[in-house]
């Protein structure tokens, strides 16, 4: 009698194959979500953390917002946000969103976050919006573009509020 070795046919191979790769392509879109969900959450912590150092820069300077350019690249002689808070913010990482890749306004314009020029040198409260909506509904820093999901969905871009508060904009 001879002793037979035992071992995987060319098909039962491929079998296991593909099932790996149907396993593998059911989980990349919730790994993708996942991903997508991790960076909206840290980019939100950025946010939160930026709210906290202009807090204490508008308690040294009576309310007044920072004149900064809302987009530098484009505004040379106007200070970015991050020359105009000084020694507010020690790191500056704190500005890049974690899902800037594409086009990485972080490197082009020091910060993965816009600055509307209508708060330069203004009080919140003083700002058209703030007179219309209130410093609870009037956004002072939100992603350059939509990082996050789609444009129009839902969680597509974050927003720091002239109260501090980071969320989506009302709907």
């Amino acid at each position: 009698m001879s002793k037979s070795k035992r071992g995987f046919t060319l098909i039962e191979l491929l079998v296991v194959i593909s099932i790996i790769a149907l396993l593998v392509s059911l989980l990349m879109p919730a790994l993708s979500s996942a991903r997508r969900s991790a960076n909206r959450v840290a980019c939100r912590s950025n946010l939160r953390g930026i709210g906290q150092c202009l807090r204490m820069y508008l308690d040294d300077n009576h309310d007044i917002m920072p004149f900064a350019a809302q987009m530098p690249s484009l505004e040379p002689d106007m200070p970015s946000f991050a020359e105009a808070m000084g020694n507010y913010i020690d790191n500056l990482e704190v500005l890049r969103c974690p899902a800037d890749n594409d086009k990485n306004y972080y490197e082009t314009e020091g910060s993965s976050y816009e600055y509307p020029a209508f708060l330069c040198g203004k009080q919140v409260k003083r700002t058209f919006l703030g007179k219309k909506w209130g410093e609870t509904n009037t956004p002072i820093m939100y992603d350059y573009s939509t990082f996050h999901n789609d444009p129009g969905k839902p969680g597509a871009m974050n927003y720091l509020f002239g109260d501090g508060h980071v969320g989506e904009l009302a709907r």
